[in-house]
């Protein structure tokens, strides 16, 4: 992480010294473990958030049963942080529907689906008081919960929820939306290295729009923390967003001016021309952890569950929508890992079509390293085989960046 660091705050520098770079050179940048985040406070009110839960995707795996008057998942937050000020919304939104989650459209009011859904991890059944639970289901399986932070109760809202009994099973707990009105011993753990709650998975920084502010850019790499699973398909997507004049951030609320327009074939050849660059970084590869002792199949992640719970009768489905129709039933980490490189690949492929240069780093050191898969990924999302770096140490890591900040400043004094 501190060679990341290094070397990310030497490519800011260099890129505002630097006579090859113009003044008008702006950088974005977007933190990613298994979700990715915006400022909470800035994007709370965002126009293309589902602040209405109007999207198909908003109750999945929480049954907002009558009686509960949850509007939306915003209020079952404002609950939650009542009973633990650290359970506010943190800023993740969860994956869009395919094909949307490999385009970089803006929200459509002709389909809801298309509007981001705030990242909301369910409470699973347990009391919240260990770093994970056991929980004997009637049907004789006992089954693990890894995210427990509230005291599961059932039955129907009257002021609360009804008292826990031994006839329900798993999913009708986890899915009820009545538990959160008056949270139960609500309790911070750590399962995983990653701390239970509301915002479980959502471990990362608020990504910084597209700015020339350096110091903004800095604190943004300084606060920078390894934590959770390797999601390299929204940590692109929401790269690509960031220099979009399509998709999120045109209007406010953002930071500066909106992102230019797409260079044309015909104007891409002009020194005034807009060069839209994107390096992704990863120390991994794309990883969704599976948990086989949950109906779930997983832990959450910005695609829900494996198998996630129809909010109509708490029954799990394993075509998850979200992903590419060759794709949609993931039952263990090796097909789910499948699943996230195909909308990796798609998404790379999408935005070199408009014709932004991507440049892929690998960092792969010999106690962790990237396998030849995951290697391969980021050699084909790069723009050509000469933009695509494989670095084994700290210091092959600063090198790539070095050679990337050359080759783009070599790329403007050429037009």
């Amino acid at each position: 992480m501190q060679a990341v660091q290094q070397a990310a705050t030497n490519f800011v520098n260099y890129v505002y010294a630097n006579s090859s770079f113009s003044s008008a050179t702006r950088i974005s940048i977007v933190p990613f473990a298994a979700a990715v985040a915006v400022d909470p406070t800035t994007y709370r009110n965002a126009s293309w958030i589902d602040q209405n839960a109007q999207s198909s995707y908003h109750w999945t795996n929480v049954l907002n049963a009558s009686g509960s008057n949850f509007s939306n998942r915003f209020d079952i937050f404002s609950k939650l942080k009542s009973a633990n000020p650290n359970w506010g919304w943190a800023g993740c939104l969860e994956t869009l529907p395919y094909p949307l989650n490999v385009q970089d459209g803006a929200p459509n009011s002709s389909n809801m689906d298309s509007y981001f859904v705030p990242l909301f991890a369910p409470d699973e059944p347990g009391d919240g008081s260990t770093s994970y639970a056991d929980y004997p289901d009637p049907n004789g399986t006992t089954y693990r919960s890894y995210n427990s932070y509230i005291a599961d109760t059932d039955g129907s809202y009257n002021g609360k929820c009804g008292t826990k009994n031994s006839a329900t099973s798993y999913l009708p707990l986890e899915g009820q939306a009545c538990k959160y009105v008056n949270p139960r011993n609500a309790t911070s753990n750590t399962a995983l290295g990653i701390p239970n709650g509301p915002n479980f998975m959502c471990s990362t920084q608020p990504l910084v729009t597209l700015t020339n502010n350096t110091t903004a850019l800095k604190a943004a790499i300084s606060n920078m923390a390894p934590s959770g699973s390797t999601n390299i398909h929204e940590g692109f997507m929401w790269g690509w967003r960031t220099l979009s004049p399509l998709s999120v951030f045109t209007s406010s609320p953002t930071i500066g001016s909106p992102p230019a327009a797409y260079a044309t074939a015909s104007s891409s050849s002009n020194a005034t021309a807009i060069n839209k660059i994107l390096i992704l970084m990863t120390d991994g590869y794309n990883s969704w952890t599976s948990n086989p002792n949950s109906p779930n199949g997983s832990l959450y992640f910005s695609t829900g569950y494996f198998r996630n719970s129809n909010p109509l009768n708490a029954k799990t489905s394993t075509a998850n929508t979200r992903l590419p129709p060759a794709n949609q039933n993931v039952s263990d980490g090796t097909s789910a890992r499948n699943a996230l490189d195909a909308l990796t690949a798609q998404a790379c492929s999408n935005a070199k079509a408009v014709n932004i240069s991507i440049y892929t780093i690998a960092f792969s050191v010999s106690s962790d390293p990237i396998d030849s898969a995951g290697q391969a990924l980021l050699q084909n999302c790069a723009s050509s085989a000469s933009q695509y770096f494989l670095a084994n140490t700290s210091d092959d890591l600063i090198a790539a960046f070095q050679k990337i900040q050359s080759s783009i400043g070599a790329l403007r004094l050429t037009q």
